[in-house]
């Protein structure tokens, strides 16, 4: 059971955003989309959720078209944290995060979903702001409410089997230091421990190297490379795709690969 892209192309007006892209993604495993910015990587992104159709080629989960799929039973299937949420209603950050079990109100007790609400909420750090109003959160506060929904809707129920697929957007876009780490831990966990298959759009090579099981390299519209991380990162490659000189350095602590960048 996978969700897989196909020769893919979007192409608006007279700008090719993508081309012929073809990739997998992986239960159980955590893949980084790298590339400049303005390579593809957040239309790639709209393109595997299917808030945007693709100019050709195919996107399928299950092998089936997602086009066929239902709004609802995608829904359950598949979990997606945006770059920027904008909500002009004052919900609360604790109803924010609820939205991410519509999918499973008739499917789980109430008492379920409220554990899994606060499960969440206690994985992204915003127990604390459960009763605060989102618009007046700030950028980073709201980035970790848009997190935990997106968990509580990839948790799913007990006992189903189905894969779950986990897309962010730039998660550690406006957060501190902490703060990403903890983002990028929590994706990585969901993959491992729950069979969840995780993507996100990095820019922090170093990030990537360190959470990602798997990389894959998007540079104008197209897909440059994919594989396991060290041999996607590979020093000379990651020059030409960024234009300047990226050095990788080995380090002691859990054998994490650290990139070094210079004009």
């Amino acid at each position: 059971m996978t969700l897989s892209v196909k020769d893919v192309s979007v192409v608006i007006g007279a700008t090719t955003l993508l081309q012929n892209v073809t990739l997998d993604l992986i239960p159980g495993q955590f893949l980084g989309i790298l590339g400049p910015n303005g390579a593809g990587k957040s239309t790639f992104l709209k393109v595997l959720s299917g808030e945007l159709s693709p100019s050709h080629g195919t996107v399928t989960l299950d092998g089936i078209p997602l086009k066929v799929w239902k709004d609802e039973a995608l829904a359950r299937r598949r979990a997606v944290m945006p770059q920027a949420s904008q909500l002009a209603f004052p919900f609360s950050a604790r109803a924010v995060v609820a939205m991410g079990r519509w999918p499973y109100e008739t499917l789980s007790s109430s008492f379920q979903n409220h554990r899994v609400i606060e499960r969440a909420m206690a994985i992204a750090d915003i127990r604390h702001l459960g009763k605060r109003s989102y618009p007046v959160l700030s950028g980073g506060e709201k980035q970790r409410v848009q997190l935990a929904r997106a968990l509580a809707q990839s948790f799913g129920t007990e006992d189903e089997t189905d894969s779950k697929y986990l897309l962010l957007d730039e998660p550690t876009a406006g957060l501190d230091i902490a703060h990403q780490h903890a983002v990028l831990k929590a994706a990585r966990d969901q993959s491992k421990n729950y069979g969840t298959a995780s993507m996100a759009v990095l820019h922090d090579l170093n990030q990537a190297a360190l959470y990602c099981d798997q990389v894959a390299l998007i540079s104008n519209g197209r897909l440059v490379a994919s594989g396991a991380t060290a041999e996607v990162m590979e020093p000379a490659r990651l020059s030409r795709i960024f234009g300047c000189t990226i050095k990788r350095q080995a380090q002691q602590v859990k054998e994490a690969l650290s990139f070094t960048s210079s004009l």
